[in-house]
C-alpha cells in the first residue's frame, strides 16, 4: 500500500501537457524571427537608398557638365549622360547607381534667381524594380 501512495514522480499526462504548452509557446515565438529578418532587410535597403540618394545629389550638384547644360540646353553634345526628357518643366535624367534606378529631376525655381546666380531645384528619386520610389531627396544647383 505504501507504493500506491508514493506521489513523488510526474505522470505521463503531466509531461504531455507540459510539452504541448511549451510547443505552442515556441511555435508562436519562432514565427516572430522571420518577420524580424524581413523588417531588418527592408530597413537596410531603405538606409542604403537614403545614402545613395544623398550621394547622387552631391555628385550632381558638383557636376560641371550638368551646370553647363542647365545654363545652356543647346550644349547637349558635351553632356556625357543620356539627353534628358523635359516633363512638366523638369529636365528628367535616368541613371543607375548601385542596385537602384535613379531619376534626377532639375527645375529652375522662379523667384529664386538673381543676376549672378540662378537656383535650380534638383530632386533625386530612387526607384525599385517595380518603379516605386524607395527614397527621395531635394537640393539646389546654383548656376
Amino acid at each position: 500500500m505504501k507504493a500506491v501512495r508514493n506521489e513523488e514522480g510526474v505522470t505521463l499526462v503531466e509531461v504531455l501537457a507540459a510539452i504541448a504548452i511549451l510547443s505552442i509557446i515556441l511555435v508562436s515565438v519562432m514565427n516572430i524571427f522571420p518577420q524580424m529578418g524581413m523588417m531588418n532587410k527592408t530597413n537596410e535597403n531603405k538606409a542604403q537608398a537614403i545614402n545613395t540618394a544623398k550621394d547622387i545629389l552631391i555628385e550632381w550638384q558638383n557636376n560641371n557638365e550638368v551646370k553647363t547644360y542647365i545654363a545652356d540646353p543647346a550644349t547637349t553634345f558635351t553632356l556625357s549622360l543620356a539627353p534628358p526628357q523635359l516633363i512638366d518643366g523638369f529636365y528628367v535624367f535616368e541613371t543607375n547607381k548601385g542596385s537602384f534606378k535613379a531619376k534626377v529631376r532639375i527645375k529652375q525655381q522662379p523667384g529664386k534667381t538673381s543676376d549672378l546666380v540662378k537656383a535650380h531645384l534638383i530632386v533625386v528619386e530612387l526607384l525599385n524594380d517595380d518603379n516605386k520610389i524607395i527614397s527621395e531627396t531635394y537640393g539646389y544647383i546654383l548656376v
